[in-house]
């Protein structure tokens, strides 16, 4: 009785003290993070190595570090990770996109032997998720963008696609809208254009479909009808005004085919950047550095080599090693805030 007495003294006294150490290690998380972000990854990773080394079992320092980390080892951690939150449908996703990008990777060298066995992992974790939360939006979506974007040789399978978008019918209308895009666009008569105004006719002109719209305009070439879609989506919600960024790239990348536009594209490419430098809103410090970045290319095709060098310092002084792809930088949730962030890998926008 007395050894049972003083069992339940030792767990009331330890349980507050474990509260507080629970607590610290996730601070110590989503300090990692807010480093990553701000462009100071090794120390995020330090960070993650000093939590994991105290708690080996902690899911969620593990699924940080696979964010952080930019090799081979970003699976290892979202598998441990897993390992002691198995039903965690995050991470379950967050591996999914690494097995998709892994298979994406493949696909670039011809490597088939590799593309399928990355794919099948892929599919495979996607129905793990499904087999816990059948009316996934997202994970339906992904599964409709593999099988039906891909050809059968490389594991498309037009049935399968249509399958998930019957279930995805019952569960949200824009997710179905995304998805008919997919199976359509194949189409030798199909408007993506056209398929988004049908579908904001019927659903309302909402931010998220506003967005489609004004992407489907960017990839028929319309950039001043993409631009009125987004400047409106902007008007009614100010922090999207990443949306400058889309039209800018879109810009970017007709001035880098060259011909006799050349200058003129990079003058509205830079004016875009700026309209979205200038807005008073709080930025990434990750995007901004890649605004500026970019900049500096710009000014030093144009031949102004004075301005160019001056931008890209801007760029180095807030991120040494700033992003240099032309992709638009992705911003990460905080680790502790649940989101599935999927972006297809067969659209440019």
């Amino acid at each position: 009785m007395k050894t049972i007495r003083t069992y339940f003294i030792i767990v009331l006294v330890m349980q507050p003290l474990l509260l507080v150490y629970c607590q610290n290690n996730t601070n110590d998380i989503i300090k990692a993070y807010e480093l990553r972000m701000d462009g100071h990854t090794e120390e995020a990773i330090n960070v993650l190595s000093k939590v994991i080394s105290i708690d080996s079992t902690n899911a969620l320092a593990h699924y940080e570090m696979a964010r952080s980390l930019e090799n081979d080892k970003k699976i290892d951690h979202i598998k441990k990770a897993l390992d002691y939150d198995p039903e965690n449908l995050m991470y379950k996703f967050y591996q999914a996109n690494l097995e998709m990008l892994e298979a994406y990777k493949a696909m670039k060298s011809n490597n088939k032997e590799l593309i399928a066995k990355n794919l099948d992992e892929c599919k495979k974790t996607l129905k793990s998720i499904l087999v816990i939360k059948p009316d996934c939006k997202e994970t339906l979506l992904f599964l409709i963008d593999i099988y039906g974007s891909l050809p059968e040789d490389m594991g498309g399978n037009i049935d399968m696609a249509q399958t998930y978008l019957k279930t995805l019918m019952s569960v949200d209308s824009f997710y179905v809208a995304q998805g008919l895009l997919i199976l359509k666009s194949k189409e030798s008569d199909f408007d993506i254009v056209n398929h988004w105004k049908t579908y904001i006719n019927t659903n309302g002109d909402n931010n998220e479909a506003l967005i489609k719209l004004g992407k489907a305009y960017l990839m028929t070439d319309d950039r001043v009808k993409a631009k009125e879609c987004f400047n409106k989506v902007i008007k009614r919600d100010p922090e999207q005004i990443i949306l400058h960024l889309d039209i800018a790239r879109a810009h970017l990348y007709k001035a880098m085919r060259g011909g006799y536009k050349h200058d003129k594209e990079l003058k509205k490419f830079k004016e875009n950047i700026h309209l979205y430098l200038n807005a008073e809103v709080k930025k990434p410090k990750l995007i901004e550095a890649w605004c500026y970045g970019w900049l500096g290319v710009a000014e030093g095709r144009l031949g102004k080599n004075k301005q160019a060098d001056e931008f890209i310092a801007k760029a180095e002084k807030l991120i040494p090693n700033y992003p240099r792809f032309t992709a638009i930088p992705v911003v990460d949730q905080p680790p502790n805030i649940v989101a599935y962030q999927y972006k297809s890998y067969f659209s440019p926008f």
